[in-house]
């Protein structure tokens, strides 16, 4: 992560949004309250319907481009609770396809919380992997995370980017927050309905942890990867896309 600040609460009246905070997210800290974790974990279940759109993205950049009749795996970076998985599977199934989901997250109590609840969902399997280290036997067809790369510092995502685009079939999705006073205001607002978690103050922390287009080019751009685009959706979202290495592409 970039620093070691703490973060204490809404103390900062006007944020900086300028360049991205280097200031940790309370549940990023592996001796963080677990009650609290969980709690925030299935806060962000509804946060994530209500705000981050994932599926426009994944209607259009993932299930838009398989076909029926060919088997697909996807690599879901940073999972947190599956909500999102079993969701893409369940949507996946609805139009005949055949989706096989690997739903990464190094916590091992978030882990363990995403197995009990969803540790039986057919074709999605939940794995505790470091993702910069991890290896996969099976070809990686996409990669999506979802508010995952704010939580790394710009070194690290160059190196995640140069190290999973070569593995990578068809796309690599990025979803994740836009750094501006709107966001940042606009979830303050809507943070105050998720008492008693890490939802409030981590959320505030991850917009100004977050991007401007031009930090996601110039990210790519050092990962010497051609070919990317960035979107924006409301509200406050940035999707980077990165065509993958397609083998078979049919």
């Amino acid at each position: 992560m970039e620093g070691h600040l703490t973060h204490t609460g809404d103390k900062d009246m006007i944020p900086d949004f300028s360049k991205r905070a280097e200031i940790d997210e309370l549940m990023d800290n592996p001796n963080c309250d677990e009650a609290k974790l969980l709690r925030t974990v299935r806060q962000f279940a509804s946060i994530n319907r209500l705000v981050s759109r994932y599926r426009t993205i994944l209607r259009r950049e993932v299930l838009g481009d398989m076909r029926p009749g060919r088997a697909y795996h996807l690599v879901d970076m940073g999972a947190g609770g599956c909500d999102i998985d079993v969701w893409l599977l369940q949507a996946a199934r609805k139009r005949g396809l055949d989706l096989r989901i690997a739903a990464c997250d190094i916590d091992p109590r978030i882990i363990a919380y995403a197995r009990s609840t969803f540790g039986n969902v057919q074709g999605l399997e939940i794995r505790e992997k470091d993702l910069l280290e991890a290896e996969f036997d099976e070809p990686v067809d996409y990669i999506f995370a979802n508010h995952f790369l704010h939580h790394l510092d710009s070194e690290t995502i160059v190196r995640l980017l140069e190290t999973w685009h070569p593995r990578v079939r068809r796309k690599m999705l990025f979803s994740d927050l836009q750094r501006d006073p709107l966001s940042y205001w606009g979830y303050a607002l809507l943070s105050l309905f998720y008492p008693s978690s890490f939802a409030r103050v981590d959320g505030l922390i991850s917009i100004r942890r977050g991007f401007l287009p031009e930090e996601l080019v110039a990210l790519t751009n050092a990962a010497k990867i051609a070919g990317g685009s960035i979107h924006r959706l409301l509200p406050g979202r940035l999707v980077l896309c990165i065509d993958g290495n397609r083998v078979n592409p049919n």
